[in-house]
């Protein structure tokens, strides 16, 4: 008799917990149907913010955590869930009641749905970008560019501390290489760089050639040999 009842104790709890969770789900339907009138499409995209959002979270807190983030963003999912369920819950029983005029609380339910709506995309985003793998992806490229960024500012320092020594070393390649552009490079780099007058007339002088003279004893161009 005693497994009989713990058998059926337990059939009884899940039946109970599933008539909790329609009759949440009906009067949270019934809240959006007076934001969403004509909508059937946002009433469902309603309930999966609200009821089904918080057994996701609580299922991921459960099951699919892995990191103290995540089990913290699923703690929070979860509260956000239920809580905005209790609210929809209650604004439409406060309205079903004629306790509240709809124009009282409607503009409040449509922030709430706003602001579930955006907490659980939030909450989403988080849960994936805390998982072990994620985090420690992001963890180590935040350390690599610091390290990089040290790296680049003490290079920067250092050039800075340097920079007069090391222009001294490559200037002189840079002034040759102008006077060379210029056509000012000396044949000789120890005699002294005159500029040219530019006003002075420059006078081309020639030189006679002068035949070799021939040794003694060699013979002339007619065949006849020197004395």
């Amino acid at each position: 008799m005693k497994k009989v009842l713990q058998t059926a104790s337990k059939y009884i709890f899940a039946a109970f917990g599933i008539a909790v969770l329609a009759l949440l789900m009906s009067l949270t339907y019934s809240a959006l149907a007076r934001i969403f009138p004509d909508s059937l499409v946002n009433l469902m995209w309603g309930l999966v913010m609200f009821d089904i959002a918080a057994m996701c979270w609580a299922l991921s807190f459960v099951f699919g955590s892995e990191s103290t983030g995540q089990y913290a963003t699923s703690a929070i999912g979860f509260v956000v869930g239920f809580v905005g369920t209790l609210g929809m819950v209650a604004a439409e029983v406060a309205l079903s009641s004629g306790m509240i005029e709809t124009g009282d609380i409607g503009k409040w339910m449509v922030y709430g749905f706003i602001i579930v709506t955006a907490l659980h995309a939030g909450l989403l985003y988080a849960h994936h970008a805390t998982a072990p793998d994620i985090h420690e992806k992001i963890n180590v490229g935040i350390a690599r560019g610091e390290i990089v960024t040290e790296a680049i500012q003490q290079a920067t320092r250092q050039l800075d501390e340097q920079k007069a020594e090391l222009a001294y070393t490559i200037h002189q390649d840079i002034v040759s290489q102008v006077k060379r552009d210029l056509g000012l490079m000396p044949a000789d780099p120890k005699m002294p760089l005159l500029p040219a007058d530019p006003k002075r007339k420059y006078q081309q002088t020639t030189f006679p050639i002068l035949e070799e003279q021939p040794k003694p004893g060699a013979p002339f161009q007619d065949g006849s040999a020197a004395p």
